[in-house]
C-alpha cells in the first residue's frame, strides 16, 4: 500500500552535504593560508587579475627594533613592517608584573600583651 517516496532521497542528501563540506573546507584552508581561493578561482575563470594580497601592498620589513604605529582597515596597530603614514614609536622597557609585596605587620599586634590580654588568651584556649 505504500506509494513512491516524494522529495529528495538519501543519496541526494549525501551529495549535497559532501559538496557543502568541501566548500567549507576550502574556505577554512584559504583562511588558514591567508589567501582567498574563491577569488583566485574566479579570477582564473574570468581572466581578470585577482586582488593584490596584503603582503605585497605593505613594504618589506624595516630594520629590527623599529616599531611603527599604522592604521590598517580603520584599526590602529603596532608593526615592525613599514606602512604608509606610519609613525615610528619608541618602545619603553618595563619590569612587567611584579609579585605582590607582603604587608608590614601591625605594630599593635607585635607589641607585648598586657596581663588582661594574656588572661583572655588563656581562657579562650
Amino acid at each position: 500500500m505504500h506509494g513512491k517516496q516524494r522529495g529528495i532521497g538519501l543519496i541526494q542528501v549525501a551529495i549535497v552535504m559532501a559538496s557543502l563540506a568541501a566548500v567549507a573546507m576550502a574556505f577554512l584552508m584559504s583562511a588558514r593560508h591567508e589567501r582567498n581561493f574563491f577569488a583566485e578561482g574566479l579570477a582564473k575563470l574570468t581572466g581578470k587579475p585577482a586582488a593584490t594580497p596584503v603582503a605585497e601592498i605593505i613594504a618589506p620589513a624595516a630594520p629590527a627594533g623599529v616599531l611603527r604605529k599604522c592604521v590598517v582597515d580603520g584599526k590602529t596597530v603596532l608593526s615592525d613592517v613599514a606602512c604608509k603614514d606610519g609613525k615610528v614609536v619608541k618602545a619603553i622597557d618595563t619590569r612587567g608584573i611584579e609579585a605582590p609585596k607582603v604587608p608590614k605587620p601591625d605594630p599593635a599586634e607585635s607589641a607585648p600583651q598586657s596581663a588582661t590580654d594574656k588572661m583572655i588568651e588563656k581562657a579562650t584556649r
